[in-house]
């Protein structure tokens, strides 16, 4: 199948169609072909800067349903179900639930999407914070959530939209009652939860050395994904901590690492004990790398897992033991994660889309 592909010379563009990969690593060409993309790059020898852009809007990533396992995954990962313990407070003020949604400041464009897509909340940005939130308020948004990610979520943090289904229930505006559905235990390949949950908690690395001939070796990368050891549910008058590492190990099962690593979490003013899985293992980062082409990303993770995927090709072909190979792949670790300062926000355009 041959490949459109667009060359940006300052103002002028060239179209090819190729039948070969036209000097594309394989993992791409698949992702091309995956998507029926059109792909442009702007070369780093005219500008030192490489802009990938993927229009999906014809894609064959499965869409179908998937918002409602993207937020529960997102929520489970980085978020809150706050459901208030009494009606009123002690002034006689009604109490309402809320749910937040927590992003870094540089993912904002996907927050505003949600906000769009749900119709409902607002943004927030806390003073000298590097993160922002999206808080939902209004009752028939929470109320649409609760129905979209019942029955797709996955770890303890179930007991808190438990909480929020009985405090619809107790509602005399309510017609309908609610039932609680149970935690999916369902395989992780069959929908996006897990893609919700990376945006969260996972990240992309890589790293190399350069030999005396400025030549790449020991070249390294990875996906990692953490989560806090336990999970504090709140009773009426007690405490009680239910452990994270079934799921952490069921998440390193279907990636195919062979254990869970307990690890420590260095926050501002505490250390919190936390559990990781890493996809250190060729055949893990092949099994990720299928699994995102199907359920993508939507944070600006996504352009890293785009930069990422080709260090994996790069890595296979072996092509960063020459020099051309080393300067290419530089540049792309030189354009993930905090490293990058450009961002293409076009396959938002291709975000789920709310159904019911």
């Amino acid at each position: 199948m041959p490949h459109k592909i667009l060359f940006f010379k300052g103002e002028n563009i060239v179209q090819l169609n190729c039948e070969s990969n036209c000097g594309i690593t394989n993992n791409m060409a698949n992702f091309i072909k995956n998507f029926n993309s059109i792909v442009k790059f702007n070369f780093s020898e005219l500008n030192n800067k490489i802009i990938l852009e993927s229009n999906i809007n014809k894609g064959k990533f499965e869409s179908e349903n998937q918002l409602g396992y993207y937020l529960a995954g997102l929520i489970e990962g980085d978020g809150s179900i706050i459901v208030p313990l009494t009606n009123r407070n002690n002034k006689g003020k009604l109490l309402y639930p809320k749910i937040k949604f927590t992003f870094v400041k540089k993912d904002s464009p996907l927050a505003l999407k949600i906000n769009k897509v749900l119709g409902g909340g607002t943004l927030e940005y806390p003073k000298k914070a590097n993160y922002l939130n999206l808080l939902i308020q209004d009752i028939p948004t929470i109320y649409k959530i609760t129905l979209l990610i019942n029955g797709k979520m996955r770890t303890p943090k179930i007991e808190a939209l438990y909480k929020l289904i009985d405090w619809f229930n107790n509602r005399s505006e309510n017609k309908k009652e609610l039932i609680k559905l149970e935690l999916d235990t369902s395989d992780l390949k069959n929908n996006a939860w897990l893609s919700g949950f990376l945006e969260a908690d996972g990240n992309f690395y890589s790293n190399y050395s350069i030999n005396r001939e400025g030549i790449a070796s020991s070249l390294k990368f990875y996906m990692r994904i953490t989560q806090k050891s336990k999970y504090t549910k709140n009773n009426d008058s007690s405490k009680s901590e239910i452990s994270f590492l079934p799921l952490m190990q069921k998440i390193a099962d279907f990636l195919l690492v062979s254990k869970v690593k307990p690890i420590q979490r260095i926050k501002p003013n505490y250390t919190e004990e936390a559990l990781e899985v890493r996809t250190v293992k060729r055949e893990s980062c092949r099994k990720l790398i299928n699994y995102l082409l199907k359920y993508p990303l939507f944070s600006s993770k996504y352009l890293d897992f785009l930069c990422w995927s080709e260090i994996y090709d790069i890595y296979k072909s072996k092509i960063y033991k020459n020099l051309e190979g080393t300067n290419h792949l530089i540049f792309l670790k030189n354009n993930m994660n905090t490293s990058r300062t450009e961002f293409d926000w076009r396959h938002l355009d291709n975000f789920y889309k709310l159904k019911f």
